[in-house]
């Protein structure tokens, strides 16, 4: 690599017209981020987008430290590391997002900027040939970052990242404006001004709300997954009985139209228990649950209610629906043979049905498809019975 050093030009650049002091509390806020980034990471080793980030805002800080340094060879550098600071929080984000890190690809734009401004003379010595370059890296990262939170927004909502977006898309103003008003304003060797303390000020602010908004989604994400495990069975997956109730209880207020119920017991589950250990009988009980999920439509919602009980609200579904799908996953279940104990063993469900108009309410479609599920029980299981007028009814 080749630095050129004939012209006057040479003896500052980009950041040695920033202020110093913005230079190092810009130093000191990514120094601090990226050691309590670390420190997180050391609470939750599962997580290497904190790793990712932490070395984000260290390369951050080695940018401004030798952006302070003054010598025109550690300024270019530290300009590129500042570019590779904001694309090591592309790849961060992408890691959060649970898709793949892409560093190589990442590297270009930073690597770009650096052989560029050393090995260029047109890019060593005008003044609006390296903001032209850097601002066009920023909107470059920025656009991907931007990119990456409309996609994953698709699918998780997180409170907190309108607000990234909101601050991203903020520096992404900031990169058009230094990319194509940088030479209007004077970002010139040897001079300061209101715009390049206002553009040092906004590196600044980007680095105190950057790296915060990567702990604000990671807060967000940890406090629904709390949230989810607290409302979900570990075993199975589904939602535990009183997430269930309540969500049917939403329902009943937003839908209209016929509605079915299904109460499903796996039978004899205590003897499984007794014979092959609980072990075994978590194996029956997951296996069963994920052949029922399989045999109702996607629109359902279904729960653990017990411990071999499952139910499912099946929006839209007319009594006759309802009790071909309570046959589907009987006969599904009888079919699937279970290894246990060196020895195939074959299960059986039981299945209430209820059904009625949504102005019938949840804890009614409860009990009667309880009613329905105690008399299928009655008749010996493996049976399906769809509840009405005739059947007594029994507590749930």
């Amino acid at each position: 690599m080749a630095i050129v050093h004939s012209s006057p030009y040479r003896s500052r650049l980009m950041f040695q017209v920033f202020s110093p002091s913005l230079l190092l509390a810009n130093f000191a806020v990514q120094a601090l981020f990226s050691l309590v980034f670390l420190h997180a990471y050391r609470r939750e080793r599962q997580r290497f987008e904190l790793v990712q980030w932490a070395i984000a805002a260290g390369i951050g800080a080695l940018g401004m430290l030798l952006s302070l340094w003054g010598h025109p060879v550690a300024t270019i550098f530290g300009e590129g590391a500042v570019l590779w600071s904001l694309a090591l929080s592309w790849q961060a984000l992408c890691s959060f997002d649970h898709r793949a890190s892409r560093t190589v690809v990442a590297a270009i734009g930073p690597a770009l900027y650096i052989l560029a401004s050393a090995s260029f003379e047109s890019f060593a010595e005008g003044a609006s040939a390296r903001p032209l370059l850097f601002g066009a890296v920023v909107l470059v990262y920025c656009g991907l970052i931007l990119r990456e939170h409309w996609i994953s927004s698709k699918t998780e909502k997180l409170a907190g990242r309108a607000m990234v977006v909101g601050w991203f898309a903020l520096h992404f103003l900031a990169g058009l404006v230094w990319t194509f008003a940088g030479d209007a304003f004077a970002i010139k060797p040897g001079t300061q001004s209101v715009f390049t303390e206002i553009l040092a000020l906004e590196l600044l602010l980007h680095a105190v709300f950057g790296n915060l908004a990567a702990f604000v989604m990671i807060k967000d994400r940890v406090q629904l997954q709390n949230e989810w495990s607290a409302a979900t069975d570990v075993l199975t997956g589904f939602v535990n009985r009183q997430t269930f109730l309540g969500m049917l209880q939403t329902l009943s207020h937003k839908i209209r139209g016929e509605g079915a119920f299904l109460y499903v017991d796996v039978d004899h589950v205590k003897r499984i228990n007794d014979r092959f250990g609980h072990s075994g009988g978590d194996e029956v009980l997951k296996t069963c649950a994920e052949l029922m999920a399989q045999e109702l439509p996607k629109n359902a919602l279904i729960g653990r209610l017990a411990g071999a009980e499952f139910a499912a609200y099946v929006p839209d579904c007319d009594i006759e629906g309802a009790e071909d799908l309570g046959h589907a996953i009987c006969e599904t279940v009888a079919q699937q043979m279970f290894f246990l104990g060196n020895e195939f063993v074959s299960v059986t469900v039981s299945v209430g049905v209820a059904h009625g108009l949504m102005q019938v309410t949840p804890d009614e479609l409860l009990k009667r498809a309880d009613v329905a599920l105690h008399t299928a029980k009655d008749r010996g299981r493996n049976a399906v019975v769809v509840w009405d007028t005739g059947l007594a009814p029994q507590p749930v």
